[in-house]
């Protein structure tokens, strides 16, 4: 426990109902996918104002003073259900150490990215065969869900698409200038720019898109924001949507009003799905079973979505949910080191794990230093995942399932740029389980689902 005290900071997995002092927000989800005009006069009629209506998937985001408005606009002919939103608290992991560019000279590997050599995942999944064989993610556009982003950091301009970027936090812009660096950290190893700086995504010539749904100071996010991120991502084009969010302790499904949120959730999901946008997320850091636990809830057209108590937004349908692997002591033996033992924090679990990803360790039970390229750091550190932080040139290790899932992401960029930048969720995955390398039992298994993904492979295969 201290050693993950020391590398994570893990936030309690409470929940509140969002919305002003004087007003709850509601999301009123329709029996059809569609949400009309004449629906939405209903529900003003009700006593709700509407906020957002996202006729895509039925669902509109609602605001109310009344204290009967759920048990009203419940009744209406057309709605399924009317329910409070929750604001959740999720687990995200936090730069444990930080570094700038100008304490290290650059990597003995030749490349003039000063902080290349300190990126082990790349090498875990050989991200270099894939841009040796001439694919970048270039023509591919992935879209992070998450705590925002520092915009003016030099690995993420150059990739970070302006226009096509989001808040769903009230009273933010997706540009981070404090708080959080969790956003960044993900968006850098997804596609952080080769431009000669600090780091190197797995898709360095994607395009990116910040879409903050969560507060980068509390951690806390609410289903409503989830629900919109993913609607506007899939309308924006994303390819990719990479959601590095966890519940600590996993969400409980317990009653019909978060299983009334979980569902208008899924139907986001599945209309992304339809949009062709690969849905990628984190397992959990739990070190759970997430084969025990599970709640059920089914839709008005028969859609059943079995709900994981202790991951979500993992392991709804659409999704592709990844588990956390790393080194241990990877300074003490660079050429032996074993990149792909799964974390003691991560949730794992054979029928909910589709891979296995680099997210980085802390298991490494010695205090001492380490050094490598001019920096000096406890030998652990060098375990975790080394991506971009805050400001304009900041840089750190983090590790979670929440870095593991970035991995993934990047190499479905690749898959999707080399094939011209449109390409089905199901042939994504399809490629990713083709390529991946099939570690612990033959097929599927509870630690690397279809087995570890594999960059290089991916695109050459």
């Amino acid at each position: 426990m201290q050693q993950i005290a020391r590398a994570i900071v893990v936030a309690l997995g409470v929940f509140g109902y969002a919305g002003a002092a004087y007003a709850t927000t509601y999301v009123v989800t329709a029996n059809s996918n569609s949400f009309d005009g004449q629906l939405s006069r209903k529900v003003e009629a009700a006593g709700g104002r509407i906020v957002a209506t996202l006729p895509q998937i039925g669902v509109a985001i609602v605001e109310s003073d009344n204290p009967a408005f759920a048990s009203v606009a419940g009744r209406i002919p057309a709605v399924r259900s009317a329910v409070p939103d929750v604001a959740i608290t999720f687990d995200l992991p936090v730069a444990a150490e930080q570094v700038t560019a100008d304490y290290a000279n650059p990597p003995a590997s030749g490349d003039n990215d000063s902080f290349f050599d300190f990126q082990w995942g790349h090498a875990a999944i050989d991200a270099a065969g894939a841009w040796n064989a001439g694919y970048r993610g270039r023509g591919a556009t992935v879209a992070v869900l998450d705590s925002g982003v520092y915009c003016a950091h030099v690995d993420i301009i150059p990739n970070l698409n302006v226009a096509k970027s989001a808040s769903f936090i009230a009273g933010q812009t997706y540009c981070n200038t404090s708080g959080s660096t969790h956003g960044t950290h993900v968006m850098g190893t997804i596609g952080a720019a080769d431009n000669g700086i600090g780091t190197i995504g797995v898709a360095p010539e994607a395009e990116l898109i910040a879409v903050k749904v969560l507060n980068p100071v509390t951690g806390s996010g609410s289903f409503a924001g989830i629900i919109q991120g993913i609607v506007h991502a899939a309308d924006v084009g994303a390819d990719v949507i990479n959601m590095s969010l966890g519940v600590n302790g996993g969400l409980q499904v317990g009653g019909s009003e978060v299983a009334e949120l979980v569902n208008a959730t899924a139907r986001a999901v599945r209309y992304a799905n339809k949009q062709n946008a690969t849905v990628v997320a984190s397992a959990g850091n739990d070190g759970r079973d997430l084969d025990q636990d599970s709640g059920r809830v089914c839709d008005t057209d028969g859609t059943c979505t079995t709900v994981n108590l202790r991951s979500f937004p993992g392991q709804l349908p659409g999704v592709i949910t990844v588990s956390a692997l790393g080194p241990i002591a990877w300074l003490k033996d660079t050429a032996g080191a074993d990149f792909d033992i799964r974390a003691s924090y991560s949730n794992y679990g054979q029928s909910a794990i589709d891979f296995g990803a680099p997210g980085g360790n802390f298991d490494y039970p010695g205090t001492e230093n380490c050094t490598f390229k001019g920096i000096t750091r406890a030998c652990w550190v060098w375990d975790m995942v080394f991506s971009t932080t805050s400001g304009t040139g900041g840089y750190g290790w983090s590790a979670g399932t929440s870095m593991a899932a970035p991995h993934v992401a990047g190499v479905a960029a690749l898959i999707i740029g080399k094939h011209g930048g449109e390409l089905s969720p199901a042939a994504v995955e399809r490629m990713l389980r083709a390529s991946a390398d099939d570690l612990g039992k033959p097929g599927n298994d509870e630690t690397f689902g279809a087995g570890r993904v594999n960059a290089r492979r991916a695109v050459t295969q």
